[in-house]
């Protein structure tokens, strides 16, 4: 019966979309109709102006017998008019070879040719029409124009029944209107049909909403398609319809669901209710099984007392959980075995007026290992007629959720690794000692110690090994304080001590340098002896501060003045630290700001060659100018860079600007530019040499990168690899101040120098103290041992230049030769020492 019925209902659906579609159809005929008969209206209008203007006298006598453009255009006789009033875009006037006399093109007075404009030719097509015999003086056509279907209608002009003009002999010129019909103009002429938005359809023209009509025109053997949006009357019905039929189809499919299921549920009642009537004693014998299971299976254990709170019955669970026997605890009070904090649970569970069930958390009793365990209790009255005669309850063990709370209430506290107290346990520790109030005579000290080459042990020995020496470094400092001070561990590596009630002001003297002792023993970790070190920063209390925060930044302060003092020391906090932090970060910020505005410049100091007598180098050294504090050396800066990661930028700009002077303005001399030692490790200074000598175009040969050899101890294999990489682009590397660092031969030996710059200390005792004269001369000949250039730093006196020329010293670099000095003073220092040296060559020869 529903397959009946949908089938009917899919019938009747399929019947209404037909119906539509073939209403839709007729529709379009008829609008494809009615555009057709809209176009043959606009030939008829095209026609009738083309005949009255054709057949007029004075157009025959102003535009064949002579063409006169003042009487057609100027006077708009037959000029921009047409266009204005009818939309004609093409006015021509052909003489009987076909050749264009006089055109107007949308409005405008134009030479070109009707073919030329249209770009393709009607005139065969017109005037094979026009000359049959039985053909009237005036014809059309249709042609295309920039995709548009054009109406080129033609006529014969004649001197129409006006007997003034005079007709004259030859063949009869024409006239052409030309009417193209774009979208506008299709789209007006389907709205006086009723027909919207008419237009020529394209292939490339994205496709608009709703079904189109389509009517196509044969165009000079071509097919055109005009399309316009359908109405659709199909739609309409569908609307309509439908959706009730829809409606009806879900209303007679849900009466007859309906009438199944209460026929199928009143077949069904009468086997349930017989099978429910088996089943009912099943249930209940399975009840009491599963009571039965339920209470052995759970993790609690249920209990029954009588009203003197004396145990009746446990379940089986109970001595799985709490280790004691049933029978043992059978006839005992609840009271004997567990107890609650702060009330009494007897009174608990008697507590009169309860009929329901109450909940009881962390109760306490022993196991029978005597172990302490903890559970919570539920329990109920049992009540009957006679009134409460006993309870009964569950017991849910909770002993390791109750560990676990108290684990995380110790780690909120304390450090998991080393078991000292953290930093949240630490100013608790503080803020009550603050609130005791030391005085000047029993202050209260605040300690901060951060551990010295700890980093290198995680990196030699992985963290497991750091890890260990963490946990020793916490029992060494636990040893050295009393019992009512304070370690803590801050974090990494810096640890925390407070010691309150210093009797002794020299106590803190001695126990901090129990405690640098006590670090700078070896630390055995497996099977290695591991040294490191400690620095410490104090604060006193109320001497400094009398505030926890403060406290622990002034002891941060001194710390970080301790480290920078040379490491395993200690130092009081003063002011002064605090005000040369200020200092420092104003510092670095007027550093950043410099950067930004590039408020440095170069110095230049030349190399003077002892064979030559030419200066064949300059070292270029910066300088600041400070807007406040003036002219800044080196000293008073790059320190601080490289400390803040800035220097990267400054050297960017020292070789970028280096490169293009020396490219510029000094031709032929190399430039040299010193690489701090903290920017030697990155593998981005060799990107900035090769951008800089890439921009200034100048020849890598011409450019000394001068490295101390201290920078090349922190990773001499990665030291190894980027001198490798830089003398691969072909600049020189040159060893600045040879002798005050780790020198050794295996560096000339291993490192890929280009030569040696012997320290300006080597050369002060020069030539008086033999000692001087003998070092340098023997690192001269280990230099010329390995083919090093050999340069003479710090020459100051004419004593010290002419021993330098009899040890065979290749340059020399000083005050004697001459100062730091702007580019454009070098480059006329230069001129002069080679215009002397000309002049002696010459008085030579």
């Amino acid at each position: 019966m529903v397959s009946l019925l949908a089938l009917l209902f899919v019938v009747a659906i399929f019947s209404l979309l037909s119906i539509a579609n073939s209403i839709n159809r007729d529709a379009d005929e008829q609008s494809g109709k009615l555009l057709q008969k809209a176009l043959h209206n606009r030939v008829d209008t095209l026609s009738t102006h083309i005949k009255d203007y054709a057949w007029w006298g004075e157009a025959y006598a102003h535009l064949h017998v002579t063409v006169d453009p003042e009487w057609a255009y100027a006077r708009q006789n037959m000029g921009s008019s047409l266009y204005r009033d009818y939309q004609y875009e093409g006015i021509f006037v052909l003489d009987g070879a076909e050749q264009t006399r006089y055109s107007v093109i949308k409005g405008q007075l134009s030479s070109r040719s009707l073919t030329e404009w249209l770009g393709e030719n009607p005139l065969p097509t017109l005037l094979q029409s026009m000359n049959r015999p039985d053909a009237l003086p005036l014809t059309y056509t249709m042609v295309l124009h920039e995709g548009h279907p054009a109406l080129v209608a033609m006529a014969k002009i004649t001197n129409g029944d006006d007997e003034h003009v005079h007709l004259v002999s030859g063949s009869s010129s024409t006239l052409v209107f030309v009417d193209v019909l774009d979208d506008k103009k299709l789209a007006q002429m389907g709205e006086e049909y009723g027909i919207d938005e008419t237009r020529v359809q394209k292939k490339d023209a994205p496709r608009p909403e709703g079904r189109r009509g389509t009517l196509t025109l044969p165009v000079n053997g071509q097919s055109l398609t005009l399309e316009w949006k359908s109405e659709e009357p199909g739609r309409q019905l569908i609307h309509y319809i439908l959706p009730l039929l829809i409606l009806l189809a879900f209303g007679c499919g849900a009466l007859a669901w309906g009438q199944s299921r209460n026929l199928l549920k009143k077949a069904r009642m009468f086997d349930e209710n017989s099978y429910l009537l088996a089943q009912s004693r099943q249930a209940l014998a399975a009840s009491e099984r599963r009571f039965r299971d339920v209470a052995e299976a759970t993790t609690d254990w249920i209990w029954e007392t009588d009203n003197e709170l004396r145990f009746t019955w446990l379940s089986d669970r109970f001595p799985g959980i709490t280790g004691h026997s049933i029978s043992a605890w059978l006839g005992q009070p609840v009271t004997a075995l567990m107890e609650a904090d702060n009330l009494s649970l007897a009174e608990w569970i008697t507590q009169p007026g309860q009929t329901g069930h109450r909940r009881l958390l962390h109760c306490r009793y022993r196991s029978a290992m005597d172990h302490q365990r903890y559970c919570h209790i539920a329990i109920k009255p049992v009540i009957t007629p006679e009134g409460v005669t006993g309870y009964r309850g569950t017991a849910t063990d909770v002993t390791l959720e109750v560990e676990a709370q108290q684990r995380v209430q110790y780690l909120s506290r304390h450090d998991e690794l080393t078991g000292l107290p953290n930093r949240m346990r630490m100013r608790e520790f503080l803020e009550g000692k603050l609130q005791a109030l030391p005085t000047l005579e029993q202050p209260l000290a605040m300690i901060s110690l951060d551990l010295d080459k700890f980093k290198p042990v995680n990196d030699l020995f992985g963290h497991a090994a750091g890890d260990k020496v963490l946990h020793e470094v916490s029992a060494r400092l636990r040893r050295c304080i009393r019992d009512n001070d304070l370690v803590a561990r801050q974090g990494g590596d810096e640890f925390i001590l407070i010691i309150p009630d210093i009797d002794d002001h020299h106590y803190l003297e001695t126990l901090c340098k129990k405690i640098i002792t006590e670090l700078l023993r070896p630390f055995m970790i497996n099977g290695h002896e591991i040294f490191i070190g400690a620095s410490l920063g104090i604060a006193l209390a109320p001497h400094d501060a009398v505030d926890a925060g403060d406290l622990l930044r002034y002891s941060d302060i001194a710390l970080y003045k301790a480290k920078n003092s040379g490491r395993n020391k200690w130092l009081f906090y003063t002011p002064e630290m605090a005000q040369q932090m200020v200092q420092r970060r104003e510092m670095e910020d007027s550093l950043r700001e410099a950067i930004k505005l590039q408020q440095f410049c170069l110095v230049y100091q030349p190399r003077y060659d002892l064979n030559s007598s030419q200066i064949v180098a300059a070292e270029a050294l910066i300088r600041w100018q400070h807007p406040q504090l003036g002219l800044l050396m080196p000293d008073q800066f790059i320190t601080l860079a490289e400390e803040t990661g800035l220097i990267a930028s400054i050297s960017e700009w020292v070789l970028k600007t280096a490169c293009r002077d020396a490219q510029q303005s000094l031709e032929g001399l190399a430039v040299s530019v010193n690489i701090s030692a903290v920017e030697f490790q990155s593998w981005g200074i060799v990107d900035r040499i090769s951008d800089a000598l890439r921009e200034s175009q100048l020849d890598p040969g011409r450019l000394e990168i001068e490295v101390t050899e201290n920078a090349t101890l922190w990773d001499p294999e990665n030291s190894l690899e980027l001198m490798q990489a830089l003398k691969n682009i072909g600049v020189r590397l040159l060893m600045d101040d040879f002798g005050t660092g780790y020198s050794s031969l295996s560096y000339l030996r291993n490192f890929p120098f280009d030569g040696i710059k012997l320290d300006k200390s080597f050369i002060s005792g020069m030539p008086e103290s033999e000692s001087a004269n003998t070092i340098v001369e023997n690192i001269i000949g280990l230099g010329k041992a390995f083919s090093l250039s050999i340069t003479a730093e710090g020459v100051e006196t004419q004593g010290q230049l002419q021993k330098l020329k009899m040890l065979e010293c290749d340059e020399t670099q000083g005050y004697l030769i001459s100062k730091p000095m702007s580019l454009e003073t070098l480059k006329e220092k230069r001129a002069a020492i080679d215009a002397a040296a000309q002049q002696r060559l010459e008085e030579k020869t």
